[in-house]
């Protein structure tokens, strides 16, 4: 027993210990590995979808909004990068009992998608057509106290159900049966749902599109109070039209009438107004008359007077010219060669260079005679007045 050496197997060969390095190399391994695993302190080259976003988170607290689309890296005290889909999210809503505001219950269907936002999605367009982007910090914000929403389809869907089911609450309630479930109802629900839900989601940092309302249905009872509405409004508006027809009918035959009653006013008018104007015009006609036969017995005045002063004129060139011829015949009677001269002058004007006398004594036959010139002539251009 003295002899025992325990470091010495049956065998007889010296067991060898392990070195002390090794085990500080794998003391500190373990605890790398420990701290990779507790506090995460890097990850590398992960990457995001075109249709994903990313939050990047240290320590608790989100850093950064990043994508979509890309390779991230980051180191740090617990580092990660969380994503979620920006992909539409189909919802289909329906309700049996929604109630109206004469409190009728009506059947809603409504169908659209809810998008998770990225830094391209439109929040709002402004009045002045400008557009607002949602921004890193409402993202950051909305993801933080919505964070299953952002990454839960499901929990998504649910929470646009409840949205869905308030947005018809509201904008049903405001119409009466009517007002909802007919045609023209129907695109000013759809309005104001997609109003709502815009509202609504806005709040959680998200949007709606392609909203539409696919069914509204009344029941039996309210359909059929709906159908003799629908008649008894259909009935108001023939009577309606059947009564303004007949307005405007008799409009009509009075505006005809008062035609009639004013053209004739006008022929009287016009007939009077034609009997005037001829009035005056035989008036201007008989005065025009009387001045033509005022200037024709004026004329005939002037006349009478101008003959008489013509024959005033014509006794008094009778006396003058009486008393020339009585004069010259004076002169004649006291001057009887002159007389002969006077005679012999006016023989001689009366006489041509072609003209042929034949003077003979009373009592004997004539004789031809040729030549130019008669010989004897007597000269009378000189004779003396005596």
């Amino acid at each position: 027993m003295e002899n025992y050496q325990p470091e010495n197997n049956y065998t007889g060969k010296k067991v060898k210990k392990a070195p002390k390095t090794g085990i500080i190399i794998l003391l500190v391994i373990l605890v790398l590995a420990a701290g990779f695993v507790f506090f995460k302190p890097i990850y590398l080259m992960k990457g995001l979808g075109q249709q994903e976003m990313g939050v990047k988170i240290r320590a608790g607290e989100i850093v950064d909004i990043v994508g979509p689309g890309g390779i991230y890296n980051d180191f740090g005290l617990y580092v990660k990068l969380e994503s979620y889909n920006i992909e539409g999210v189909a919802f289909n809503v329906a309700d049996d009992e929604v109630f109206t505001k004469d409190m009728q219950p009506v059947y809603v269907e409504i169908r659209g998608q809810v998008f998770r936002p990225s830094l391209t999605s439109i929040k709002s367009v402004n009045a002045d057509g400008t557009v607002d982007y949602f921004t890193k910090d409402e993202i950051a914000r909305h993801y933080v106290n919505y964070r299953q929403s952002y990454v839960n389809n499901n929990v998504l869907k649910d929470q646009m159900d409840g949205f869905c089911r308030q947005a018809m609450k509201v904008c049903v309630g405001q119409n009466d049966l009517r007002g909802n479930a007919v045609a023209e109802g129907r695109d000013t629900l759809r309005n104001c749902i997609e109003n709502e839900l815009e509202k609504l989601t806005n709040e959680v940092g998200m949007y709606v599109n392609n909203v539409v309302v696919t069914d509204v249905q009344a029941s039996e009872q309210a359909m059929q109070v709906i159908n003799e509405t629908n008649q008894y409004l259909l009935d108001a508006e023939k009577a309606k039209a059947q009564a303004q027809k007949l307005e405007e009918e008799g409009k009509a035959n009075a505006v005809q009438k008062e035609a009639e009653i004013r053209v004739q006013q006008a022929a009287q008018q016009e007939t009077a107004r034609q009997k005037v104007t001829l009035a005056e015009l035989e008036e201007k006609e008989l005065i025009a008359r009387r001045e033509v036969l005022k200037a024709e017995k004026e004329n005939a005045i002037l006349e009478q007077e101008l003959n008489a002063e013509k024959a005033k004129a014509a006794e008094l060139q009778a006396q003058a010219d009486l008393a020339r011829e009585r004069l010259m015949a004076q002169i004649y009677e006291e001057n009887p060669g002159y007389f002969q001269l006077k005679v012999s002058e006016m023989n001689a004007s009366a006489i041509k260079g072609t003209d042929k006398f034949i003077i003979v004594p009373e009592g004997s036959m004539p004789q031809l005679v040729l030549g130019r010139e008669v010989i004897p002539t007597t000269n009378v251009g000189n004779a003396d007045i005596q």
